[in-house]
């Protein structure tokens, strides 16, 4: 798989984990588990970081994806020290994220089969 394609796998595969986190928990379910607060924060971050490897050809071939906000709310999680913004990170977690899997889902390729 070409370099940029694994980046977006690890972007792909961090964007379920945040879905899967956040699905079926209320803001004052996830406001009360300091695990699931730091597990979304950490696959947030993860989902920048994967984001800020892509080359800047092919996010210029995929312009209908958002790669500076991405990464620039990596900054926001991996460099706020101890300032998170926690309305952020919901709407983050609940908002954007979940429009983010479909617009990355097709330009993964699948899995080769052996």
């Amino acid at each position: 798989m070409p370099r940029d394609e694994t980046y977006l796998l690890y972007m792909l595969l961090a964007a379920r984990r945040v879905v899967r986190s956040t699905s079926q928990v209320s803001r004052a379910e996830f406001d009360s588990n300091v695990e699931k607060m730091d597990s979304v924060v950490l696959q947030i971050g993860n989902i920048g970081e994967a984001a800020s490897h892509i080359s800047s050809e092919y996010c210029n071939l995929h312009p209908m994806i958002p790669w500076g906000e991405i990464i620039g709310m990596r900054h926001r999680v991996f460099h706020g020290y101890e300032v998170i913004d926690w309305n952020k990170v919901w709407d983050t977690a609940t908002i954007s994220v979940p429009k983010l899997i479909p617009m990355i889902e097709p330009l993964v390729p699948p899995e080769e089969e052996t």
